[in-house]
């Protein structure tokens, strides 16, 4: 899922999953080039709490933002929001370059993958092409 302003148009519309089709998942977020005020992400993820999806969810991947612009704000509206729906030990890992950052990098959607916060790595856990 893309937080921007395409990603709001799409929730509640028939290819939005329910709640159980978020289960075990990783929630990828990226807000392009868009530089989304803090309090417009703290919004869209207490959307998602409302949902019930943060506490489906097996982890959040955050791509970086473009300049690294609300950085340390992104961080801390992910730990209060987090806080809030009780999923503070939910794994997030942040500045990840995905979606428009710059570098570019590519992350395929859909297969199994691992996150080690210790590591600092996203492991690939099947094949993206076939």
């Amino acid at each position: 899922m893309c937080i921007c302003r395409a990603g709001s148009e799409i929730i509640e519309r028939k290819i939005w999953p329910d709640c159980d089709g978020w289960k075990d998942k990783i929630l990828l977020v990226e807000t392009s080039e868009d530089k989304l005020s803090p309090e417009l992400i703290t919004y869209y993820l207490r959307n998602l709490g409302a949902q019930g999806i943060l506490n489906q969810i097996k982890g959040i991947v955050v791509g970086k933002t473009q300049d690294e612009q609300f950085y340390e704000e992104y961080k801390e509206v992910y730990r209060t929001v987090l806080n809030e729906f009780n999923c503070q030990s939910l794994p997030v890992i942040y500045n990840v370059n995905i979606g428009h950052a710059v570098p570019t990098g590519m992350l395929p959607l859909g297969i199994k993958c691992e996150i080690n916060l210790d590591q600092k790595t996203i492991r690939l856990l099947e094949s993206a092409t076939e």
